[in-house]
């Protein structure tokens, strides 16, 4: 089984992941021919996550595009504060033992 930071830590580079595939598609909004990307999620077994990015053939959509932006400036606060949590309660537990 992973760790919580290491858990965390690999969603938070899979949203890392989902955050450059979005600000591609959006710099290329007006490009000719362009076609969005997306980012698929796996779970990984043992606990954490992974990207998977693949081309597809539809066109940008700004509101898509505008939901992922949001949905992933949570999804990084949310694993900021697992971790967080995670270091305030190994601090505790080393005070405990001390």
């Amino acid at each position: 089984m992973s760790s919580i930071n290491s858990i965390s830590g690999s969603a938070l580079q899979a949203f890392g992941t989902s955050q450059q595939v979005t600000a591609n598609n959006l710099a290329n909004l007006k490009t000719d021919g362009f076609k969005a990307s997306r980012v698929a999620l796996q779970e990984k077994t043992g606990g954490g996550v992974t990207a998977t990015t693949a081309g597809t053939q539809d066109a940008v959509d700004i509101s898509r595009e505008a939901t992922n932006l949001i949905a992933n400036a949570q999804n990084f606060k949310t694993n900021l504060t697992v971790i967080k949590a995670a270091d305030e309660m190994t601090k505790q537990l080393l005070s405990i033992k001390a």
